[in-house]
C-alpha cells in the first residue's frame, strides 16, 4: 500500500523540512519511502518533462540526483508531488492531480519556459572566440608575409635572369645611366629602364625611349607614373600608387620601384672615373657610364650582389627610417667620407626617425639613374636609416638596402641566384675610413662590404 501526498512549494527543501518533522513525531513510519519530485521544464518538441528529484528515507536527507525524465508526464512548472510508498515499492514517475497533471503542457507559458544562454555563458564565448582569433590571426599575417616574400624575391629573380639575357644581347649588363634613343637625351636613365624589354614591357620601353628625360611626367600616356609590378615588391607599405616628386598646382608623378643595384662599398656617388685611380669610386657591378660585362665579378659571380630592394616612403620629404633620407651635414668633414656615426646616432621612434629630413624619396623614380633613386652601397646594414649630407639629387651619403620583411632584405647576385640577407649580417664595426670616397682593395666593411664589391680580392660568402 502506498499513500500520495501532493504539495505546493517553491522549493524541495520547503517539503523536505516538513516531511522530517512528520518522522520525529510518527517514527513507526520510519521505513517509508519519500519520493520528492519538482518539475522543471517541459519540451514541446519530444513532449518530456524533466524533473530534480530527491528521495528521503526515514526522514533523513540521502540522495539528490538531477534530471529524472518522466516521457509524456505533465503538470505546472515549479510545483512538487511527494509520494509516500512502502519499503521495495517503485516510486511513480509522475504523480498526478484530480484535475491534471503535475507538468501540464497547457501550463506552459512559451518563450520564458524555454532553456537559453545566460548572460556569463555569452561573455564565455565571445572570450573564448576572441582568444581563437588572438592566436590564429598572427598565424594568417606571417602566411601572407611569406608569401609577399615569395613574390619579391621571384620578382628579383626574373630580373637577375633579364640581366644575364640582356648580357647574351649585347655583351654586357645596363649602366648606371644611360641615354634613350631620343636626340637631346640625357645621361639619366637607369637600368630598371634598361632592363624593360627583357622583362616583358616592351611597349613601355619604346614610349620612354623617345622621351628626353626620365622625370618629365607632361606626356599624354603618363608613362612616367606608370609602376610595372616586377619592379614592385607587395610588402611595400607605400602599395602602388605612383610617388609625387614636389607639390603646387601640377605635381610630378613618378613611378616607384623596390628593387635597386649595388654599387659596392663607396659612399661618393657623382664621382668619375679617375685615370690615375682605377674604378674608383664606383666598386659594385654598376658605373655611371661603363657597362660592364659578367667578367667584371673577379670574386666570383656567386659572392658579388647585383640587386637588392629598398623600401619606398609613403610620402614627399619622409621621415620613415624604411624610405625616408635623413639629412646630416657632417658626415663629409674632413674627408671622412665614411663616417657612419651621424647616421647610426639618429634617434628613432618607432618606425620614424627625428632630424632634418631631405626632399627626395628613395627609389620615387623609377626610371632615373641617379644614385639616391636607383642604387644602394654595402656599408650599413640593410633596414638602417638612409642618411646623406646634402638636401640634392647627387649627395654623399650612405643608401641602404631595406625593405618591410622582418629582419632583413632580398638580394640578387651576379650568378642569378636569390637569397636573404638579415640585418644583423657583419660590418666589421663600421670602421671609419678616410677619404672613403676611393676605396681599393678588400672592403673595410666585413661580409656586407665583400658581397658588395666584385674585385675586392676577397670571396666572402654567408
Amino acid at each position: 500500500m502506498s499513500t500520495v501526498i501532493h504539495e505546493q512549494a517553491e522549493s524541495p527543501l520547503r517539503l523536505a523540512s516538513v516531511l522530517v518533522v512528520f518522522f520525529q513525531f510518527f517514527p513507526e513510519n520510519k521505513n517509508l519511502t519519500v519520493d520528492i519530485s519538482l518539475c522543471v521544464g517541459y519540451s514541446r518538441n519530444t513532449r518530456a518533462v524533466f524533473f530534480n528529484s530527491q528521495t528521503i528515507y526515514g526522514g533523513n536527507y540521502e540522495r539528490f540526483t538531477q534530471n529524472h525524465v518522466n516521457l509524456g508526464g505533465g503538470g505546472k512548472i515549479g510545483s512538487l508531488a511527494a509520494t509516500l510508498t512502502e519499503p521495495g515499492a517503485l516510486a511513480p514517475d509522475a504523480v498526478s492531480y484530480d484535475t491534471g497533471s503535475v507538468c501540464s503542457a497547457s501550463s506552459d507559458t512559451g518563450s520564458a519556459n524555454k532553456r537559453g544562454f545566460t548572460l556569463v555563458e555569452l561573455l564565455v564565448v565571445i572570450a573564448i572566440i576572441g582568444m581563437l582569433i588572438a592566436l590564429l590571426l598572427p598565424a594568417v599575417q606571417a602566411a601572407r608575409e611569406a608569401a609577399r616574400r615569395m613574390q619579391c624575391a621571384n620578382n628579383m629573380k626574373q630580373w637577375a635572369l633579364a640581366a644575364h639575357n640582356h648580357h647574351d644581347t649585347y655583351g654586357i649588363i645596363p649602366a648606371m645611366k644611360t641615354k634613350s634613343r631620343h636626340t637631346d637625351s640625357v645621361l639619366r636613365f637607369s637600368p630598371n629602364y634598361a632592363m624593360l624589354p627583357f622583362i616583358e614591357q616592351n611597349a613601355l620601353y619604346e614610349i620612354l625611349a623617345e622621351r628626353e628625360n626620365p622625370w618629365d611626367n607632361t606626356d599624354s600616356n603618363h608613362a612616367m607614373a606608370r609602376n610595372v609590378p616586377a619592379l614592385r615588391c607587395p610588402s611595400d607599405s607605400y602599395g602602388t600608387s605612383p610617388a609625387i616628386n614636389g607639390t603646387g598646382n601640377n605635381p610630378n608623378r613618378q613611378a616607384v620601384t623596390n628593387i635597386v643595384v649595388c654599387r659596392g662599398d663607396s659612399t661618393n656617388h657623382m664621382a668619375i672615373r679617375q685615370a690615375n685611380d682605377g674604378y674608383s669610386p664606383t666598386r659594385g657591378m654598376f658605373y655611371f657610364e661603363e657597362e660592364r660585362g659578367l667578367a667584371f665579378a673577379q670574386d666570383g659571380t656567386s659572392n658579388t650582389l647585383l640587386i637588392s630592394e629598398t623600401a619606398v616612403a609613403s610620402r614627399f620629404a619622409s621621415n620613415e627610417v624604411r624610405g625616408g633620407i635623413a639629412r646630416r651635414a657632417e658626415l663629409d668633414e674632413d674627408g671622412w667620407w665614411h663616417n657612419p656615426n651621424p647616421c647610426i646616432n639618429i634617434t628613432k621612434s618607432g618606425k620614424t626617425f627625428t632630424g632634418d629630413v631631405s626632399n627626395y624619396w628613395r627609389s620615387a623614380r623609377a626610371w632615373d639613374g641617379r644614385a639616391i633613386f636607383s642604387s644602394f652601397n654595402t656599408i650599413l646594414p640593410p633596414n638602417a636609416i638612409n642618411c646623406v649630407d646634402k638636401d640634392i639629387e647627387n649627395p654623399v651619403g650612405f643608401l641602404t638596402a631595406s625593405s618591410n620583411h622582418p629582419g632583413g632584405v632580398n638580394t640578387a647576385r651576379v650568378d642569378g641566384s636569390v637569397s636573404f640577407i638579415t640585418d644583423s649580417i657583419d660590418t666589421n664595426g663600421l670602421p671609419l675610413v678616410q677619404n672613403g670616397g676611393y676605396l681599393t682593395g678588400a672592403s673595410p666593411f666585413g661580409a656586407w662590404g665583400a658581397l658588395g664589391t666584385p674585385q675586392g680580392g676577397e670571396s666572402r660568402s654567408l
